[in-house]
């Protein structure tokens, strides 16, 4: 659409800028506007590219490669009406320019049209002798659509035009992940390494599809062939480490988390994992190291919290797990699973009333599970608080309304306020249930011995 200025000193960009800063109105001729439009939208410097584009129409009014750029930054303002008149006018003028059917396409992508975007991208790609950006167009709005299949076959089509473009390549193997087509993925990828043997983003990808195929050998060799195409690729010692982890080969999967700490800036994934693997092998001090290490360089890094809190935990250390958890909620207040956690050690602790609140938050913030409800019930049975145990209890029901020890536990609650009526209805239902209830509901309610009879 613009040739290049070799001359710096003659380049239109220069004399523009030249220009705006003389105050005065020189002449451009249409490929030198159309290369300083272009070059500011390139560049992001979209007011300098409008003014350039306003001088450019009073120059060149009528010149269809500057009114494509009229429209360009129209549907870049959300001006799609505006632009869509500026198209219907170069249509007039030039109809066999693909460059307008694609533009009009992108208005009714961006206004969620995608069958109109697909029909005209179908035109200009008629009037094309470079299909391949407009098949990656095309592609895109199936992907949009969720149609798969068609945005597979354009992709693929892409891909075989240029198998280093990493973008096309990436879009289409989600493709093939949703349709579960893994063989086809590691053919195309194949073809990528036929055409390029030194492809470490393809020997990665193929290393994947062997380990969703579980082939771990085979994966194992492909990461391998990654490294040695590139002996500074993280993503393929990473990928590696954590098969080897898989594979409870802990050493050397800890030897390639290092390699990506020495290549690249340290991250909190590789440190947590460092640390998971120095816990299986039994290394408490590293564990804590490490652990230490994955929180300081990501405080907000919740694996890396939950690790901690587990570790202490596994370990029968509740005091320090605690102090973990709470640390952990310093940082995050609204974290399910650190008030979970919190809620789970203080019940250990036999810290009631704090497991209390832990509980009630815990389920506040959308954990429904069946043996949380259950916990909280018994942190309010060991409390005394009979009433909330009734009021929890209903709460319960309503997502687990065929549970028979949630009804247990109601019943005994009615029964320690002296509400013989309402304990005598659980009571009638308990024993009419056919469902048999654990004995150790007992140590709550020794009195309803009968129901378990």
């Amino acid at each position: 659409m613009y040739r290049e200025f070799s001359n710096d000193s003659e380049a239109p960009v220069s004399r523009f800028e030249q220009m705006l800063k003389t105050n005065q109105v020189y002449f451009f001729d249409a490929s030198e506007f159309e290369y300083i439009i272009q070059y500011y939208i390139d560049s992001g410097e979209v007011n300098l590219a409008k003014k350039a584009l306003h001088l450019a129409t009073k120059q060149h009014p009528f010149h269809t490669e500057i009114l494509l750029l009229k429209s360009e930054l129209l549907i870049f303002d959300g001006k799609f009406q505006e632009a869509q008149n500026v198209l219907d006018a170069i249509e007039e003028i030039e109809p066999s320019h693909q460059e307008i059917y694609i533009q009009k396409a992108t208005i009714h992508s961006k206004k969620r049209e995608h069958k109109k975007s697909i029909a005209l991208l179908q035109k200009s790609l008629e009037l094309t002798d470079d299909p391949v950006e407009i098949w990656c167009l095309l592609a895109m709005e199936y992907l949009v659509m969720e149609d798969f299949e068609q945005a597979k076959y354009y992709f693929k089509r892409c891909i075989e035009e240029d198998p280093f473009d990493y973008q096309v390549l990436y879009n289409l193997l989600y493709c093939y992940e949703f349709l579960k087509l893994h063989d086809e993925a590691l053919e195309t990828l194949n073809k990528v390494i036929e055409s390029n043997p030194y492809n470490e983003i393809a020997w990665l990808e193929i290393g994947k599809q062997y380990l969703t195929l579980g082939k771990e050998k085979e994966a194992l060799s492909a990461f391998d062939f990654a490294i040695i195409s590139e002996d500074h690729f993280t993503g393929a010692y990473f990928e590696k480490g954590k098969l080897l982890e898989k594979l409870g080969r802990y050493n050397e999967a800890i030897e390639n988390y290092e390699i990506t700490l020495r290549l690249e800036d340290p991250t909190s994934f590789a440190y947590l994992r460092i640390a998971k693997c120095h816990e299986m092998l039994g290394n408490d001090m590293l564990v804590i190291q490490y652990l230490n290490k994955t929180v300081h360089e990501d405080p907000s890094n919740e694996k890396g919290w939950l690790a901690f809190i587990d570790y202490y935990w596994t370990n029968g250390q509740l005091e320090k797990a605690l102090y973990y958890a709470q640390k952990a909620l310093q940082i995050n207040e609204h974290n399910l699973n650190y008030w979970k956690r919190n809620a789970r050690i203080h019940k250990a602790l036999e810290k009631y009333a704090e497991a209390e609140i832990a509980y009630q938050n815990t389920i506040e913030l959308g954990n429904y599970e069946l043996s949380i409800w259950q916990e909280w019930l018994d942190t309010l049975i060991f409390l005394n608080e009979w009433e909330k145990v009734c009021q929890i209890g209903f709460q319960a029901k309503e997502f687990y309304p065929e549970e028979l020890s949630i009804d247990f536990k109601i019943g005994g609650a009615y029964g320690r306020m002296g509400k013989r009526t309402e304990m005598e209805y659980f009571k009638k239902a308990l024993c009419e249930a056919k469902e048999e209830l654990p004995m150790d509901l007992l140590s709550y309610f020794p009195e309803l011995k009968g129901v378990l009879d």
